[in-house]
């Protein structure tokens, strides 16, 4: 068993496609987790939250907004300073994230109409039109003239916005009783009472099932699904060079002689197995190589969590290669197959872009990808959910139950039609 393994990582070390596959990915992927650092370093105040201004109504608010927010669709046909005050504040709170349309030359009708559009093609929690005669109504109290608020989803956080919005204009309306209705003066008394006030940070925590992640850890998360991507692809292309040697020796006679020395097939079949188990463990050296030398990297995760959830995908895409690779039986079949694995399960997967929004039978397909139960357990890590780490190992032991169990049968079935 020693010896096919030694010849094994012998023959392997000669292959040039393969020290390419061993190194540059890894490499790579240890780069795509560096740039986070360079630009997630600034820290969000309270001050720090604007609102998203949006040239044209047929904009998503979805596109422009934060997606972890409670997105608000602001149409504003007022465009006064005592509007543009109230807005800020809802987005100074850091919970909603406000974009604003230019609606001053739209009549009621246009806007009705495209809010009942936006309604159903936007991802908008709410749907706000501040009307053109705003300030007047509100220094007036009458606030179902001064503004039109839609509701547009169930989220439970329509309810902090309910909320919010009350709180803000109680205040406007307080400081008028003191100062009358002068604009100017009461956006005077508002401004210097916001001053006096500390600066917030929001916080947001996991709690059971459902996660909310800030920008930050979002950012993280996206990060860590484009360096899973890139490394799966070298361990596919790693595990099928492993593959690639398993058919020149059946091809050149070798595989009969190695059972001539009475050697049995699992015997054979287990030393591949190990040779790339092996290759996992030396890729995910090569990573932590690359990591060893980044010193302010903030991956929202331990190193040591990093390089398991590395080993353990490692193990399982280079043992899916292999046993694709032996069952196909060509070479250049192998490759276009294994291609085809990663690509298709990434996409999938949710490596490159959230899939939240897609049907029940992407979701369905999305559960079947080991990416994505990865993907989940590095938010989970992020979110400090130690979940995670009975989730990784079920989930591994699992891929590798069904992978190698389809290996042995299909093998089987190949050695009965020849």
């Amino acid at each position: 068993m020693i010896a096919l393994v030694k010849m094994n990582i012998r023959l392997l070390l000669r292959n040039k496609g393969f020290l390419f596959f061993l190194l540059v990915p890894p490499i790579v992927s240890a780069f795509i987790l560096n740039i986070q650092a360079e630009f997630q370093t600034i820290k969000k105040g309270s001050n720090e939250y604007v609102i998203v201004e949006r040239e044209s109504q047929r904009d998503k608010a979805i596109y422009g907004g934060d997606p972890t927010s409670f997105i608000i669709k602001v149409y504003d046909g007022s465009k006064t300073e005592l509007s543009e005050y109230m807005l800020k504040q809802m987005a100074a709170t850091g919970m909603f994230s406000v974009c604003r349309y230019d609606v001053t030359e739209m009549s009621e009708q246009e806007i009705e109409e495209q809010a009942r559009y936006d309604a159903f093609n936007d991802r908008s929690g709410a749907l706000l039109y501040l009307k053109a005669d705003f300030d007047q109504a509100i220094l007036n109290a009458d606030y179902d003239a001064a503004m039109q608020i839609y509701d547009v989803s169930d989220d439970e956080r329509q309810e902090l916005f309910d909320q919010e919005l009350t709180s803000v204009l109680t205040r406007i309306a307080q400081v008028q009783q003191m100062v009358g209705e002068d604009t100017d003066a009461i956006l005077e008394v508002l401004d210097n009472i916001q001053a006096e006030m500390p600066d917030k940070e929001v916080s947001v925590v996991a709690t059971g099932k459902q996660k909310n992640l800030t920008t930050k850890q979002m950012s993280q998360k996206s990060l860590m699904g484009y360096a899973l991507s890139i490394i799966t692809l070298g361990f596919l292309f790693c595990g099928v060079s492993v593959a690639h040697t398993c058919i020149e020796e059946k091809n050149n006679k070798v595989y009969t002689r190695i059972l001539l020395t009475k050697k049995s097939e699992r015997d054979y079949v287990l030393s591949k197995i190990i040779v790339t188990l092996l290759i996992a463990v030396m890729q995910t050296f090569v990573v932590m190589g690359c990591l060893m030398f980044s010193h302010n990297m903030d991956l929202g995760i331990g190193y040591g969590d990093l390089l398991v959830i590395i080993l353990l995908i490692g193990i399982i895409f280079a043992t899916l290669s292999l046993v694709t690779g032996m069952l196909m039986g060509d070479v250049m079949n192998s490759n276009y197959a294994v291609f085809s694995i990663w690509s298709i399960s990434a996409l999938l997967a949710g490596m490159y872009f959230p899939i939240d929004d897609t049907s029940a039978f992407i979701h369905a397909l999305s559960n079947l990808m080991p990416q994505y139960w990865f993907l989940n357990a590095s938010e989970m890590l992020i979110v400090g959910d130690n979940g995670a780490y009975s989730m990784l190992l079920y989930v591994t032991v699992a891929y590798l139950i069904v992978i190698i169990s389809l290996g042995c049968v299909g093998l089987k079935l190949q050695k009965q039609e020849n």
